[in-house]
């Protein structure tokens, strides 16, 4: 079975789901009439695992798909099924957040809600390799230490793609003030993002302490992913202890897209926000 994207699985079981649905045949006829086995079919319409086109292709034509919706199901299965040689220092990547990687690339908005520190996107090298050692009880092995900078430079490479990467971060004042590597290396850090916030696709927006409480945050960290389809829902990612948790299904996500857009609402305009930045770089 392929990898294949978490989003991309899910979105490709949606629409098998509703052929096998409609044919009324269970998993286990499925299965049996094209002789393969029942995990093969109930793990791809679970979203869970990508079946091979030539196991799928026998599928459809199980649940009767017509030749366009063969050839929609198709184009679908071909982005599900990126691997992980798509994704940069892939095999160094914690596994949730690897996912996270391959979903971001097929997406072409990312909004985020970082408290705690600078939004990865944003890091610089030097930044990012103070934050991963910082991590070292719950990443294992130092190959996520030793490759971090190189990281986020191969991700941040998604903001020169054409058509254009749209990236709108909030951040709290508290991640700017975090002295994270030392003072020379925030202080570049500072530096880097009133010149990322130039850019035409990249909107910084701070939350200074002064706006009190903004909503209900649900940790540290708040991602969400916005897809060009106009089928496919928002993605969310929250951190935990163990790393990004995903959440897709949209009574989970809508909470979630409102949060940040409450905080989008009272934090600093765009310009004021880098006006903001410069103060505190100039403080220190």
């Amino acid at each position: 079975m392929a990898d294949g994207t978490t989003r991309g699985k899910r979105r490709l079981a949606r629409f098998v789901r509703e052929l096998q649905e409609k044919s009324g045949l269970t998993p286990e006829e499925i299965a049996k009439r094209i002789r393969v086995s029942r995990p093969t079919v109930t793990r791809l319409l679970a979203g869970t695992h990508l079946a091979r086109w030539p196991s799928l292709s026998v599928i459809l034509d199980v649940l009767e798909a017509t030749p366009e919706q063969k050839t929609f199901l198709l184009q679908m299965w071909e982005v599900a099924d990126v691997d992980n040689a798509t994704v940069e220092h892939a095999a160094a990547l914690p596994v949730r957040y690897r996912r996270f990687r391959m979903d971001e690339l097929e997406a072409h908005r990312e909004r985020t809600l970082d408290v705690v520190y600078v939004p990865g996107m944003l890091q610089t090298g030097a930044y990012a390799e103070a934050v991963a050692r910082a991590a070292h009880r719950v990443v294992t092995g130092d190959r996520w230490e030793r490759t971090a900078a190189a990281e986020r430079r191969a991700r941040q490479r998604l903001l020169d793609r054409d058509p254009p990467f749209e990236l709108h971060a909030l951040i709290d004042e508290a991640a700017l003030r975090r002295v994270v590597g030392g003072p020379e290396v925030m202080r570049a850090q500072l530096d880097h993002l009133v010149a990322a916030a130039a850019r035409d696709n990249v909107t910084v927006q701070v939350l200074p302490f002064g706006v009190g409480a903004y909503g209900p945050t649900p940790s540290a960290l708040l991602l969400l992913l916005d897809f060009p389809e106009p089928d496919a829902p928002c993605a969310a990612y929250t951190e935990e202890v163990s790393g990004l948790a995903m959440l897709e299904e949209q009574h989970e996500v809508a909470p979630l897209d409102g949060v940040w857009r409450d905080a989008a609402e009272v934090a600093l305009p765009p310009r004021e926000s880098v006006d903001f930045i410069k103060a505190v770089r100039d403080s220190r």
